[in-house]
């Protein structure tokens, strides 16, 4: 591995049995220093993940590829086990979970709270190539009658437990996705003006299911970071992000992809 002095200080603490300072060492590193460091060692990841705190032991676990994700989650306390399922981004639970035959996946969805089995369930119920396996529920959403001033207070109290602050989505009573605005459209305008007024009700959002092809081809035609995902009837679902599009999206298409949201590499 290219850290090797990672490498070197693991093995000596872990040898030591120096869990406090391990644990400070493990937390102080960076996230894809630690999943290259439980690729270096397969029967140390559980520990490994188990030195981290829980949030960035979800950062890490995510980041892995299914048979490193596999094998830490067979190494891991059941209660460490539950802990990390329950701080994984939906999406990211679901495609995990989606990999795992059946029995087990029942077990593991035994081990969440009852609001995340509510939307696992939910997600696990889309066709495996479809839009509705790789949204997420965590998004902001306001009300039409909501001055601007309590769209950025909502965003400040709720933005950290959503996956992209860049895109808020406006709807109605029912849950029906009305508009949506980039951030800085709230930005630009007085406190005291209300939703409504800005409203164009031109957005565009994807049927949660569509292919997966078909959503790549929606960020290519409408350069956004998150499109929304509704249901028949206009309800929305979740969004799913670039980032979404970036894991599922082929050879062919990942250049193009980049281009999206500033995220092409410099040539």
């Amino acid at each position: 591995m290219e850290n090797e002095a990672l490498l070197e200080k693991y093995e000596e603490l872990a040898a030591q049995k120096a869990q406090g300072e391990l644990k400070v060492y493990l937390d102080d590193q960076l996230i894809t220093d630690i999943a290259d460091l439980i690729y270096e060692l397969p029967d140390e990841g559980g520990n490994i993940i188990e030195q981290l705190t829980i949030t960035r032991a979800a950062a890490a676990f995510r980041i892995l590829e299914f048979p490193a994700q596999e094998e830490v989650i067979r190494q891991l306390r059941p209660s460490k086990v539950a802990e990390l399922m329950n701080e994984l981004p939906p999406d990211d639970r679901t495609a995990f979970l989606g990999e795992l035959p059946s029995a087990a996946v029942k077990e593991l969805i035994k081990l969440l709270d009852p609001e995340e089995r509510k939307v696992t369930l939910a997600l696990l119920g889309y066709p495996e190539t479809s839009v509705g396996r790789i949204m997420t529920p965590d998004y902001l959403a306001v009300k039409s009658t909501w001055t601007v001033q309590r769209v950025l207070d909502h965003i400040r109290r709720n933005g950290r437990d959503s996956e992209t602050i860049d895109v808020i989505y406006v709807l109605d009573d029912s849950g029906k996705l009305l508009d949506d605005f980039r951030i800085r459209e709230f930005l630009l305008v007085a406190p005291d003006t209300e939703v409504s007024t800005l409203m164009d009700d031109r957005f565009v959002a994807l049927n949660v299911n569509d292919e997966q092809e078909e959503a790549i081809r929606e960020f290519r035609m409408e350069n956004r970071v998150a499109l929304p995902v509704t249901d028949d009837n206009g309800i929305m679902l979740g969004i799913v992000t670039i980032d979404d599009m970036l894991w599922i999206a082929n050879e062919e298409h990942t250049e193009d992809i980049q281009k999206i949201g500033g995220t092409e590499a410099p040539g």
